[in-house]
């Protein structure tokens, strides 16, 4: 049995091996129980302008919060809290290749492995959902499938990570209430370290 966990990360750019990951959110869905870190960048000037504008967020806010070292055993610790292994836990994202991605290189970067192998993107979901309905080449941000789906976002207009997992949270269960087959978007990504 898989334990679900909707996850978004706000970063500083779209290179996992350059950008980092300054906040990041997860809600594990067998309680709605939600974690949320704000990660200090170790490299703020790295950020790119167009990543602070749509975080609404400034060169001195990407300085404050905690570490990486801290974020990644808060995160490790939440996990444990399911007593399942990393095969059994499956993270829900809107595009989730792009967070796959980040937490990997921010798990490596502490000499760890990210605590879940199963991924399961809900732009893939909305897009079969976009087919069920009829919907001809789709909008498929998270703004977009909220708004096709008929699902009113917490926090419009608002784009951080707490938000946007609370929205991805709702996309992914009014799709399972849908009776889309979300099983079929579940790819499996085991945490290669990039120093194997």
């Amino acid at each position: 049995m898989l334990h679900y966990y909707v996850i978004d990360t706000e970063t500083t750019g779209l290179k996992p091996a350059y950008h980092e990951i300054t906040q990041i959110s997860i809600i594990r869905c067998t309680d709605r129980h939600q974690l949320s870190k704000f990660i200090k960048a170790e490299h703020p000037r790295r950020a790119t302008p167009i990543a602070l504008e749509i975080t609404g967020r400034t060169m001195q806010d990407i300085q404050h919060g905690e570490s990486k070292e801290a974020v990644v055993a808060a995160v490790d610790k939440f996990f444990a809290a399911d007593g399942v292994t990393a095969e059994h836990r499956c993270m829900v994202a809107h595009n989730a290749p792009f967070d796959k991605n980040f937490c990997h290189a921010l798990w490596d970067s502490v000499g760890s492995k990210f605590q879940a192998i199963c991924w399961l993107d809900t732009k893939t979901l909305a897009k079969a959902w976009a087919n069920k309905l009829g919907i001809i080449k789709p909008k498929l941000t998270l703004t977009a499938s909220l708004e096709f789906t008929g699902l009113t976002p917490v926090d419009p207009g608002v784009h951080n990570a707490i938000s946007d997992s609370r929205n991805t949270y709702l996309l992914m269960k009014r799709g399972m209430d849908e009776g889309l087959d979300h099983l079929a978007c579940i790819k499996r990504y085991p945490h290669t370290s990039s120093n194997e």
